[in-house]
């Protein structure tokens, strides 16, 4: 875990405790899809981290980052044929801009990768 101490308005102690409620909430939603663990444990586990992490780390903002992606964009650019946008959408979760904007960089991939030969 990365922490960071940034200069930010410092919250309210409703608004800190509305966070961290909300904190809870998505953690306990997050360790149901993910192992799908039962609500009420699932709660009693999130409950128990946010205390840690209100413990060890409150006040700083924490940086999680983002999940790698080339394999969902691989499998994109692999599906996408100009004909089946909506399919791709639905499986890849992504939207119309989104599944061009992934194509588009293969393009200049391979415009780059042919000028380079």
């Amino acid at each position: 875990m990365t922490m960071t101490k940034t200069k930010h308005k410092a919250l309210t102690a409703g608004q800190a405790e509305d966070a961290a409620v909300q904190l809870q909430q998505d953690l306990v939603e997050i360790v149901r899809e993910e192992i799908g663990m039962h609500e009420a444990i699932a709660s009693v586990f999130a409950s128990a981290v946010v205390r840690g992490l209100r413990r060890r780390m409150g006040g700083g903002e924490l940086y999680i980052p983002a999940p790698d992606r080339s394999d969902r964009d691989a499998g994109i650019r692999r599906e996408f044929d100009g004909k089946n946008l909506v399919h791709v959408m639905a499986k890849f979760n992504v939207s119309r801009t989104r599944v061009y904007e992934i194509c588009a960089r293969r393009d200049l991939k391979d415009s780059q990768l042919v000028a380079s030969v």
